[in-house]
């Protein structure tokens, strides 16, 4: 059973949600924004996630309790940023296989840029858009593989369609892209 909101920016498409977040209790991944230098986005979707009354933890991966929270909130939201570094985390963490495990069970997931990624069978397309040596430690670039497309976020965002026309143009005839503007989601529900 999966229950994805898939985005490529929470602040142009949250509206799009069919549930509500108010009073829902959120686990916030926003591990890929801890080695990027503009993180706006991260903070405008705390912002909203509070003007929508939601109850936000912000996730620490180092947190002994980390499989206790998990199981206790509603909704996990991982945040956009790097995904090299995102999925090189969860999986020295170990939070890649907990968040899984409730995806699996139908907990409700919501991924942003690099969250939406790491869904698809592999991230090594982003490298045009991310940089991978922020992530030196990371030994695969398999994705969590838990639909069978390839989001492509920010098409026709001012500062990042060129690598997504550079993405395009390597890979089209390749791989199966779900392209999202910053305005799209894609819902997986089953």
């Amino acid at each position: 059973m999966k229950n994805l909101f898939l985005a490529s920016s929470f602040a142009d498409s949250y509206q799009q949600l069919t549930y509500a977040l108010k009073d829902q209790k959120i686990a916030f991944f926003d591990t890929a924004s801890l080695v990027e230098e503009y993180t706006d986005y991260k903070d405008d979707t705390l912002i909203i996630l509070s003007e929508l009354k939601a109850d936000v933890m912000v996730v620490d991966l180092e947190s002994a309790t980390l499989k206790e929270d998990l199981a206790s909130v509603d909704i996990i939201f991982i945040a956009g940023g790097n995904t090299f570094y995102l999925l090189q985390e969860l999986r020295r963490s170990g939070a890649d296989l907990l968040i899984l495990d409730h995806i699996s069970q139908g907990k409700r997931y919501i991924g942003e840029s690099a969250g939406s990624i790491i869904m698809g069978p592999d991230i090594d397309f982003i490298k045009y858009m991310d940089e991978p040596e922020k992530a030196s430690h990371l030994e695969s670039t398999l994705g969590f593989n838990v639909i069978d497309v390839y989001p492509l976020p920010h098409v026709n965002n001012d500062y990042l369609n060129d690598a997504v026309e550079e993405i395009l143009r390597v890979y089209q005839d390749r791989l199966a892209f779900h392209l999202l503007t910053d305005r799209d989601v894609l819902v997986v529900e089953e």
